[in-house]
């Protein structure tokens, strides 16, 4: 019976071993590179790998803790990068990477799910930016004209999207999320830093469950909310 419980753990813990690696496989129609400069954005921290490609197809294997950012770029027989293929982030398990063409607009990711739901909040951040550049071109209109009540009505408004729309959408997308490594990294990843606060970085802190909290992305969210 214990051998059998041995067997068991050793599954279980080479299981979780695996677990832990994230598969690249690409199929992009027309790409004519024959290698890829795949740049991994850890934080801080660069590391640059190479991925050969066959007719468009190539596949590359490697492992990972918590989600981070990738770029792939073409590479020219000389060496030098020849443009942008992809960028996502990358977490465990099979992402493929696939597109009729090797322009950017493209090709498109799919296997992560913290890619997916990080592109979904940038979009509909994005949505907001639009609306508050368009007011922000009134608001220039009437500085310049030195429309003081029209520049204080718009200048009201911008800051409700930017205080009333913008800073609690990143909020629900990590409320929505906080039992995944999803929360914890979009406030590292949003365009908002120099609107929050540290009593919104700690807000989005407590969202997440005790075991995200261990992650470093929730850990730096906790360095945010004591500067």
């Amino acid at each position: 019976m214990k051998n059998i419980l041995i067997i068991v753990c050793c599954l279980l813990i080479t299981g979780m071993c695996f677990g832990q690696n994230y598969e690249l496989k690409g199929n992009v129609i027309g790409l004519k590179s024959d290698s890829l400069l795949i740049l991994k954005v850890k934080g801080s921290v660069f590391e640059g790998a190479k991925v050969k490609v066959v007719k468009g197809v190539f596949n590359y294997k490697d492992k990972v803790g918590e989600p981070y950012f990738i770029q792939l770029f073409k590479l020219k027989k000389t060496g030098e990068t020849d443009g942008k293929l992809a960028e996502f982030m990358v977490e465990r398990g099979v992402i493929k990477i696939e597109g009729k063409s090797d322009a950017f607009e493209s090709v498109s990711v799919s296997g992560s799910k913290s890619d997916l739901i990080l592109k979904r909040y940038l979009k509909e951040d994005q949505k907001i930016v639009d609306k508050w550049e368009q007011l922000k071109v009134d608001y220039d209109k009437y500085t310049s004209q030195k429309d003081t009540l029209n520049k204080k009505k718009i200048g009201l408004q911008l800051n409700e999207i930017l205080f009333k729309e913008r800073i609690p959408l990143l909020k629900r997308y990590v409320k929505a999320n906080y039992n995944n490594m999803v929360g914890a990294l979009l406030p590292n990843f949003c365009t908002l830093k120099a609107l929050l606060k540290s009593e919104d970085y700690l807000e989005m802190y407590n969202m997440l469950t005790r075991e995200i909290k261990t992650s470093d992305y929730a850990k730096s969210t906790l360095t945010r909310s004591k500067s």
